[in-house]
């Protein structure tokens, strides 16, 4: 691919799609190799591209492993906030289309510095979860597997959803977030919208994924201090190569664990390393 693709380079491009100049934030390792992963990494509300991308450090896990990363920027919505579109109550007469940018620019992405087709992947934080939920029901044809953090699926979003092809799924979330609420909120009593309890989601993709069998460990407590624990749920079948990681933060809040700086929230789980390493098993486990 041309010279000018494949210098190392991090920093903000734009892509214009329906007519709206939009930006995002790019990086390239050193020494790309064709082929290369794709890892689209989405923010939440109120937040950027650049502020996800310094608060998941998945810069330096694509420097390590030789992937692409890159940082799409929400919009501005009604409220003057920046957001994606996943079906908010308040968003309800936002014509913003995200699904459709945010796969416009993975293609680009694939052309222009020759990633794999079959090795793109979606995660993203809060209202970015809830994003990758929504790509995980509408482009499974582009996307192999998502990785939901602190990430909700609307109400609309699950009961609609119907994937081309079953996608590996990844979601930690605190029980006591106060955000994205572990217990859900069919009734709206908060605002966004009606979205569905983390059991229940995790079900969803279970069943969708045909998975018979569960182990639940809890993982080690690295850090006495932090006031909560990891229960890890995993879910698994003989026929198939796809799993569903189900991480429980108890007494966990609305984070990613061991964010940047490290001054708050869980700190027994590099969350942006154990999504990477979900990634590969989903790289390694397919089928030709």
């Amino acid at each position: 691919f041309s010279e000018s693709n494949s210098l190392p380079f991090t920093g903000e491009k734009k892509l214009t799609h329906q007519e709206l100049e939009r930006s995002y934030f790019l990086h390239v390792p050193e020494d790309l190799q064709e082929n290369a992963p794709l890892v689209v990494v989405i923010h939440g509300y109120t937040g950027t591209a650049e502020g996800i991308m310094k608060y998941s450090r998945m810069n330096d896990l694509a420097d390590e492993n030789g992937f692409v990363v890159v940082y799409p920027q929400g919009t501005v919505d009604s409220q003057e906030n920046t957001f994606f579109n996943v079906g908010y109550s308040f968003n309800a007469s936002s014509k913003v289309d995200d699904v459709a940018y945010i796969r416009a620019l993975v293609i680009h992405l694939q052309s222009t510095y020759q990633t794999s087709t079959e090795k793109t992947f979606a995660t993203g934080m809060s209202n970015g979860g809830d994003m990758s939920y929504l790509l995980a029901c509408t482009s499974s044809d582009l996307f192999r597997a998502v990785a939901p953090v602190a990430g909700v699926m609307m109400k609309e979003t699950l009961e609609s959803c119907n994937p081309q092809r079953p996608i590996p799924i990844f979601e930690i979330h605190g029980t006591e977030d106060k955000i994205s609420v572990f217990e859900g909120d069919m009734e709206d009593r908060d605002g966004w919208g009606a979205y569905y309890d983390l059991p229940s989601t995790i079900d969803f993709w279970v069943t969708e994924n045909k998975l018979n069998h569960k182990e639940s460990i809890q993982l080690p407590d690295k850090d006495g201090d932090d006031g909560s624990v990891i229960i890890f749920d995993r879910y698994f079948s003989e026929d198939s190569v796809n799993e569903v990681w189900f991480y429980k933060v108890i007494n966990g809040g609305h984070d990613w664990p061991q964010g940047w700086p490290r001054n708050s929230g869980n700190q027994d789980l590099n969350t942006s390393e154990e999504i990477w390493k979900f990634f590969q098993h989903s790289m390694d486990a397919q089928t030709p």
